[in-house]
């Protein structure tokens, strides 16, 4: 409903009009968030979980057989970290558009990506057997086993999936 005022003064009328905003206004965003809001930070959020939790759950598999270069780097645990924060961040700035929230999310994707690099060159690593880590029999007196070579093939199975 709009509204409208006159008063003189001097000779001179004023004419005054009132128009509220409408109730079912949205407020308008940044160019920034409103290109976020567009690029689905809800799916790229729960995807960003589930990956850290398969990460987490394929190293504690890797972590049985302890001798790849994933496992000594701890990746499966500080990586699946990142994932998981950078998804819960990602959820979060989604649902309510805050600036702060968005830049943080971006920050912390992007270190996901960079985490994830590193984790690419820690396991394509342990697959070719450029660093390798001998592993031993000891029950057959420093015999090589057939279990020696296991994890490079296990460590493919898990960098394929």
């Amino acid at each position: 409903m709009s509204s409208s005022v006159s008063s003189t003064t001097g000779g001179v009328v004023v004419v005054t009009h009132v128009h509220p905003t409408p109730q079912s206004a949205e407020p308008t965003h940044p160019v920034g968030i409103q290109k976020f809001s567009k690029g689905r930070p809800m799916a790229l959020g729960t995807i960003q979980i589930i990956i850290g939790l398969m990460t987490l759950l394929f190293g504690i598999v890797m972590a049985i057989n302890a001798n790849t270069l994933g496992v000594f780097s701890g990746f499966f645990v500080w990586g699946a970290l990142i994932y998981i924060a950078a998804g819960s961040l990602t959820v979060a700035a989604g649902k309510s558009l805050n600036r702060c929230r968005v830049i943080a999310a971006l920050v912390l994707c992007v270190i996901a990506a960079v985490a994830a690099c590193i984790a690419t060159i820690l396991y394509s690593l342990d697959a070719s057997g450029i660093l390798y880590f001998p592993c031993y029999d000891y029950n057959h007196d420093y015999s090589w086993h057939n279990s020696c070579y296991t994890y490079k093939v296990f460590s493919l199975i898990v960098v394929l999936n």
